[in-house]
């Protein structure tokens, strides 16, 4: 996924913020309206994960990756995208 639209940027500030993955889950919308692929996105939320391991933030760690599961089926059906 080539990143020009800042999507790790803004993801990881409203990571940050404390927003819940609900209301994070717009972001995603976009991406995925822009054109981008399901895979793609999934293997960035996944990338942003190892760097955020990598930096020792275990917490925004967590977060992104209940992100991620808004991709997957454990989260609520009308969550899903």
């Amino acid at each position: 996924m080539t990143d020009d639209s800042g999507f790790r940027a803004r993801l990881l500030a409203s990571v940050e913020a404390g927003q819940s993955i609900i209301e994070i889950r717009p972001l995603l919308v976009e991406q995925l309206e822009r054109g981008v692929k399901r895979e793609d996105l999934y293997k960035e939320l996944i990338d942003t994960m190892r760097f955020l391991r990598a930096e020792g933030r275990d917490d925004d760690e967590d977060r992104v990756a209940d992100v991620a599961d808004l991709l997957t089926d454990w989260v609520l059906p009308e969550h899903r995208l």
